[in-house]
């Protein structure tokens, strides 16, 4: 019998097959023991990777990387139901032990089928403060994803939204609360379990704090070690208790932590969770007890390719303690890195039979769990659905001059300014209100000589012209983007909000939540999280005063400063 480290300590297959969140019985056990000693060096090393499927690739490409490889797990990007049954088709055919099957499935189906629409965000699930309403989002989701054969989500996203610079989380979060992220988090977690769904949370040890993207480049939880386990440290606690089988280890260093095992550790010598033993085997396997499968965040970032050449790295984070690497840079090259390094004993078989032991474990537990199927949602109740969470999140999070509705008798004429990295929201809403009788002027962020003109002409004049000032945000969360921050336009910032005093101002936004710290004395503020269709409509039905505001703002969205509450 191997024995295996688990928090410095030593565990057999075993130990770990009957213990939490396995909890098999000796004989299971002992059956997917056999199961291992029966495989190839060869298959025992795909297991270890999780690859990526996408409709930019071939069909030859996937099947002869599934082939060849015969990998743990597949993760898709958007696509056809028919691929995805295709694809399941031909692994039953060709492979002897099933991959894991996943999507990123954080807020909706649209992660995975490229004919579905979601429901907003995370954190428009989270304003609704409803979680009934949540658990019924939730599971049309792990429905849909069922339906097609998925048992893998990379969601929830249980981090907290602490910075309201961070570029990354935002929407993706439940929020800065601790309590309503654990409670959301475990939730979902249920949910996707009981539809047969392995719920892989994420990213460990939490992000949310640093104002950088882990995807660009490592990035630090930088709380005291008291702080963190107040916080992340307890929404991960209470997630380990309730069994959750996956965690997946991101790009993000704690330096607290280190610290706290090693004080003179230089600062060069600090690592992210996908490359730290301390943080992976000491914080969470040995410190919050997690026994379940670990799986790195995406291996080709910059804030994992940063720290040693590509062919070290993925031996690293393999030693560190990940179980499985998600994606690849060169498939041929990384798996011949880790074959290597087994074979110079780099990696050891004791680490090799471990990881192998919680992957095969960790599928078992989809056969050991199995639910009953139930029925979905029809395409009407979905829409009914959809339409209920947007409704019940969007959030009036200033209105510091009495605003109740747009009136079509007083407030005609109507500036629309659309800023953001996408322009959905303020399509949808400037034809709704030219449909709805108002007269609509919408201004072209590029349009240098339009925003000249409204930086120099007389108040009487845009007074005159404009009954309302209307902006429409669209900054979306997007990886790979340093900031997410509201921009007046250059050269001069020819669309601040200079005029809130002299005409009533209204600042709607469908992502960021954060944009009072660019608008502080904007005296109307509404969040909507999303530019999703659903939640569009929705926001211009309470515009129009035919709806009240319901929602409950999960994050501090004046950004701890009192000049945003002002006017």
């Amino acid at each position: 019998m191997i024995k295996m480290e688990k928090g410095f300590g030593i565990m057999t297959q075993l130990e770990i097959l009957t213990t939490t969140p396995y909890n098999f019985s000796n004989n299971e056990a002992n059956e997917l023991i056999k199961k291992m000693e029966a495989m190839s060096l060869q298959e025992k090393i795909g297991q270890l990777f999780f690859l990526m499927h996408s409709d930019m690739y071939p069909k030859e490409i996937i099947e002869g990387m599934l082939t060849k490889v015969k990998p743990g797990g597949l993760m898709y990007r958007p696509t056809s139901e028919k691929t995805i049954l295709a694809i399941k088709a031909f692994c039953e055919k060709e492979l002897s032990i099933q991959p894991f099957f996943s999507a990123n499935l954080e807020s909706g189906a649209n992660a995975l089928l490229n004919d579905q629409s979601g429901y907003g965000s995370a954190m428009l699930l989270s304003a609704t403060n409803d979680l009934d309403l949540v658990e019924n989002a939730v599971n049309d989701v792990a429905k849909t994803a069922a339906s097609t054969g998925i048992n893998m989500t990379f969601s929830p996203v249980v981090d907290l939204q602490i910075n309201p610079n961070n570029p990354v989380t935002g929407t993706r979060s439940f929020g800065d609360q601790v309590d309503q992220v654990a409670a959301m988090s475990a939730k979902c977690v249920d949910v996707f379990s009981d539809n047969d769904i392995l719920p892989v949370v994420k990213h460990f040890p939490g992000d949310g704090v640093d104002d950088r993207d882990h995807h660009l480049l490592p990035s630090v939880n930088s709380l005291s070690l008291d702080e963190w386990h107040q916080s992340y440290g307890a929404v991960y606690r209470q997630l380990i208790e309730q069994e959750v089988p996956c965690i997946m280890a991101g790009h993000i260093l704690l330096p607290a932590y280190d610290r706290s095992v090693t004080p003179t550790i230089a600062d060069n010598d600090l690592r992210p969770a996908t490359l730290s033993k301390s943080l992976l085997q000491g914080l969470l396997r040995g410190e919050l007890n997690f026994n379940g499968l670990i799986i790195t965040d995406a291996s080709n970032m910059g804030g994992f390719n940063s720290f040693y050449p590509r062919s070290q790295a993925v031996v690293e984070t393999i030693n560190a303690g990940c179980d499985m690497l998600l994606f690849t840079k060169d498939l041929e090259e990384d798996y011949q890195s880790i074959y290597a390094a087994v074979a110079a004993g780099i990696i050891s078989p004791t680490r090799l039979e471990e990881a192998v032991t919680r992957i095969l474990g960790t599928k078992a537990l989809l056969e050991k769990n199995k639910h009953p199927k139930q029925e979905g949602l029809t395409i009407e109740q979905q829409q009914q659905l959809k339409e209920q969470v947007a409704d019940k999140g969007i959030t009036l999070v200033k209105n510091a001059i009495d605003f109740h509705r747009l009136d079509i008798e007083k407030d005609k004429k109507i500036l629309l300014l659309p800023l953001g990295n996408e322009l959905k929201a303020s399509q949808q809403i400037e034809k709704t209100l030219v449909n709805e009788g108002f007269n609509v002027m919408t201004a072209d962020s590029k349009d240098l000589q339009f925003g000249i003109e409204m930086m120099m002409s007389s108040s009487a004049k845009i007074i005159e012209r404009y009954d309302v000032i209307l902006y429409v945000l669209d900054y979306q969360v997007k990886s790979n983007q340093t900031t997410n921050r509201l921009e007046f336009g250059l050269p001069m910032g020819q669309f601040m909000p200079a005029m809130v005093k002299e005409i009533p101002t209204i600042m709607l936004s469908f992502g960021n939540p954060y944009h009072l710290l660019d608008a502080p004395r904007v005296p109307v503020y509404i969040n909507a999280y999303s530019n999703q269709s659903e939640v569009v409509a929705a926001t211009i039905e309470k515009l129009l005063g035919r709806s009240p505001f319901k929602g409950v703002s999960p994050v501090d969205a004046f950004c701890g400063r009192f000049d945003t509450k002002c006017y």
